[in-house]
């Protein structure tokens, strides 16, 4: 009897202490995967932040550029012009009765060509359909011209391409780029495109 009392004994002695480590055991199982869930999360709330931080950089970029002279007057002209074969001729028109006599005869001359090119660039590249307008902006403040002309369009690319001494073709965009303090481009993914151009006025005339 008492050797049965005494193996009863240590077996109920052992069992609270198996249970107690099982527990630790399965505690520390737990607090393990609380911490690997937690280095995930935090990876992922780093990379996040890496990816925001680049495409703030790359935001404020692009409003830099895109503010860079901007003049936030009314436009001394928003004219929209039928998409055809004379909507370059139109434009220029537009830039006479807005910009002659405020500035040198020399600028109106380098607008009328620079609204000329942008207009001829978006009839013949941008995609836009027959009865579509291009719209033709023209601002003027204390020392630069602004130009812009906005298509419906979102096809095309808008660079400099490789000129053609042959056929002329291909330097419309270099001309932009030679004449124009800045240029750039601002369009939607389904559009509409709109090119903009910046010139001095210097020398104005009184």
């Amino acid at each position: 009897m008492e050797a049965t009392l005494t193996l009863t004994h240590g077996a109920s002695a052992t069992a609270p202490a198996r249970s107690e480590l099982d527990w630790l055991k399965a505690t520390c199982r737990r607090q393990a995967l609380a911490i690997d869930a937690l280095r995930v999360a935090v990876s992922q709330i780093s990379d996040g932040a890496r990816a925001l931080k680049a495409e703030n950089a790359e935001l404020r970029a692009e409003a830099a550029r895109l503010g860079e002279g901007r003049i936030e007057r009314a436009p001394l002209a928003d004219e929209p012009i039928p998409a055809g074969p004379d909507a370059a001729a139109a434009a220029r028109g537009v830039v006479v009765r807005c910009l002659g006599g405020l500035v040198p005869p020399a600028v109106v001359e380098d607008a009328k060509l620079l609204v000329s090119e942008l207009v001829t660039n978006s009839v013949r590249h941008s995609g836009v359909a027959e009865g579509d307008h291009v719209v033709v902006r023209v601002h003027r403040s204390v020392d630069t011209c602004r130009l812009e002309v906005e298509d419906p369009g979102c096809d095309g690319a808008i660079a400099p391409g490789s000129p053609d001494p042959i056929d002329g073709s291909g330097m419309g965009l270099y001309l932009v780029q030679t004449l124009s303090r800045r240029w750039g481009v601002i369009r939607a993914a389904g559009g509409p495109t709109l090119v903009w151009t910046q010139l001095p006025c210097a020398g104005e005339a009184a």
